[in-house]
Order: C-alpha cells, then structure tokens, then sequence
C-alpha cells in the first residue's frame, strides 16, 4: 500500500505542475508578451534541432505521460471508492484525456513532418493560442486528472 501512496503522491504533483502549466500559457493570465517569448524559444529550437527530433523528443514525452496518468486512472479506479456521480466524472476525464492525447499525437505528426523553423513555430503555436477548443478539452483532461489524484490521495493516504 506504501508504493501505492507514494505514486498517488507523485501523480498529484505531475498533474499539479501540468494544470499550473496549461492555465500559464493559455489561460486568461497569459499574456501576449509571455507567448511571443515562448514562440520565441520554440523559434531558436527549431534552428538548433530538426523539426523530427524535437517531435519525437515531444512524443516520448507524451508517451511517458499518458502511461503515467493512465496508471494513476487505474490506481483511482482500483482503489478509490467512487460514488455513481464520481464514476461519471471519472470516465467524462478519461474520454477527455484520450480525445487530448489523440490531438496532441496529431500535432506531434504535423510537427515531425516541418521542413522550417518556422513551420515549427506554427505547430508548435497551436499549443498556445487561448481560441483552440482543443484547448478547453485539455483544460478539463488535466483539471480532472488534478481532482482525481486529489482523490486517491484521499483514498490511500489519508483512509
């Protein structure tokens, strides 16, 4: 039960870091100075690494995330007592990480395939524009995986 607190603990953290993140870049807080700065940044990449390394570089790291929050979701699912309306909100999260996760696989596609830095930039500016409606289904799939870390963490931790 140890291992299974101390993930819960490490998944509250790496889902806390990645909300905090997401409201950064493309919240109402986000300002337009801050994303030019970070398009920027993503301008000087593409100029220092091919356009396919930094998309498989961001694949991996997808990958290892989703593998992360899929463990956490049956971490919650296993050991968390859900109520009927906390199930629903559990699989609403789950189908918004997985709708999420295959946007973020087709960016990651369009982005390997850049010939310019600055098709790179254009890729990678999808991630920040505050208009995207992909961007609201991200908001909810990390928002939610928050609240259920914060859940199995009450769970296992605090039982």
């Amino acid at each position: 039960m140890l291992g299974i607190q101390c993930y819960a603990i490490f998944w509250l953290l790496i889902s806390g870091y990645a909300l905090q993140t997401l409201m950064a870049h493309t919240g109402p807080a986000a300002d337009e100075e801050e994303r030019q700065i970070w398009k920027d940044e993503m301008e000087s990449m593409g100029k220092f690494m091919s356009a396919k390394s930094i998309g498989k570089t961001f694949l991996v790291m997808s990958v290892v995330l989703l593998l992360i929050d899929v463990m956490g979701f049956v971490l919650t699912y296993q050991y968390a007592e859900l109520r009927p309306w906390q199930l629903v909100v559990f699989y609403l999260v789950a189908a918004a990480l997985f709708i999420d996760s295959l946007v973020d696989f087709v960016r990651m596609r369009k982005l390997m395939r850049a010939k310019e830095p600055d098709e790179v930039v254009a890729c990678m500016s999808q991630y920040v524009e505050g208009t995207s409606s992909w961007n609201s289904v991200a908001l909810i799939a990390v928002g939610g995986k928050c609240l259920l870390a914060v859940v199995l963490v009450l769970w296992t931790v605090f039982r």
